[in-house]
């Protein structure tokens, strides 16, 4: 977008549109009312202040009209919702998404020993009703503790998943880092691309895994007897709230409990079994048992930790994309426009959870906040800043 800004955003826009600024602007030149930065800016504080779809960003572009020419080039009238519809569905995702990856990385603080969860997510309303088919499907590298997404790869659905992961782990630079993924990616294939980007990890084993399954259920196959193995180690957590009380036994122990099994996976070290037994309000009982395997040594407490982190790529992620966001509501028909508009939604989030000023506020909340006080929106921007 060289050329092309004539204003002068919030800073904190600025130093988030630099990242921006090689995005190709896919229109006919000559032919465009609206600058494609003045189409980005508008998106992204209207996605901070809870739009979700394209006549959404007309309302919000309309009723902001007098502040929002304060700093952008605007003609006439304020943009329609087709104006947002035609750019997002003409811009390469591909070229969206690495310019995002480029803004995530001037944020990132080194990994080393911080959780990196990949996961997938479908936008389930996203071209359903359009085509009848499967909805969109995206796959996630989610640094958690940083509240990043360090970057995303759009797969027809969950069976493409496993590719995408090792193409995302030859990009990203995760030396050190803990890689944790669910079931569906626990092939040797995989975790030999974490083992090849230094990373250490923790991986979900399920029956789908047949072999590896069951040696791992004989391995723990009498909790009682493991717990007093000199070679295993055991913990247990108490917590209550939310309605509900949860208990929590971990054990641990080296992989060569496998027997023949031991060197399935590249740098297996440790096996897990989780069992979680949660009580909710009506007094129902819930038992779930879980296994797992790692390049890490058998340190229980630690291998907790990490196993309940990669869970909050459900909570801190997806949860508030659908939940907080709208995203399963979106019906946006067009699928480079749907991906793109994603896209939008998660560097939104991103500086909403990286918002201290309200920490305590959720993020809907916070989205409100945005729409409400000029000041605090652009207090959010700030968070793009590195």
């Amino acid at each position: 977008m060289p050329g092309m800004r004539s204003s002068s955003p919030p800073k904190g826009m600025h130093g988030i549109l630099d990242h921006f600024s090689e995005l190709k602007d896919p229109r006919v030149v000559g032919r465009c009312e609206y600058p494609l930065e003045t189409v980005l800016v508008i998106a992204l504080l209207g996605v901070l202040c809870g739009a979700e779809g394209w006549t959404d960003l007309e309302l919000f572009a309309a009723s902001k009209d007098a502040w929002l020419r304060t700093f952008l080039t605007l003609p006439i009238q304020s943009p329609r919702e087709g104006v947002f519809r035609r750019v997002f569905s003409a811009i390469r995702p591909a070229a969206f998404e690495a310019c995002m990856r480029s803004w995530v990385q001037s944020l990132a603080l080194p990994l080393h020993g911080q959780v990196v969860a990949f996961d997938g997510k479908a936008l389930r309303g996203a071209i359903a009703r359009a085509f009848g088919r499967t909805a969109l499907h995206q796959v996630h590298a989610w640094a958690g503790a940083q509240g990043l997404l360090l970057a995303q790869a759009a797969v027809k659905g969950a069976p493409e998943e496993g590719e995408a992961i090792r193409t995302l782990l030859e990009a990203l630079d995760l030396e050190d880092a803990i890689v944790t993924m669910d079931a569906g990616n626990a092939t040797q294939a995989t975790i030999a691309a974490v083992v090849e980007a230094k990373a250490d990890y923790v991986v979900t084993v399920k029956a789908n895994r047949k072999a590896l399954h069951d040696a791992l259920r004989t391995a723990f196959d009498d909790a009682q007897i493991a717990a007093t193995d000199a070679k295993t180690v055991f913990h247990q957590t108490q917590e209550q709230g939310h309605g509900r009380a949860e208990v929590r036994q971990v054990w641990a122990a080296p992989a060569s409990r496998l027997g023949d099994l031991a060197g399935h996976w590249p740098g297996l070290r440790s096996i897990v079994r989780i069992d979680r037994t949660r009580v909710v309000g009506d007094g129902t009982v819930e038992q779930r048992t879980h296994y797992f395997g790692s390049s890490l040594p058998p340190r229980v407490r630690r291998l907790g930790e990490v196993i309940r982190e990669h869970w909050e790529v459900e909570n801190g992620l997806h949860w508030s994309l659908d939940v907080q966001m709208g995203e399963d509501r979106c019906t946006i028909r067009d699928t480079q426009g749907a991906t793109n508009f994603a896209l939008v939604r998660r560097i939104a989030l991103m500086l909403i959870k990286r918002d201290e000023e309200k920490k305590k506020r959720g993020v809907k909340a916070k989205q409100k906040a945005a729409g409400w006080d000029h000041q605090y929106l652009l207090h959010l921007l700030m968070r793009g800043i590195a």
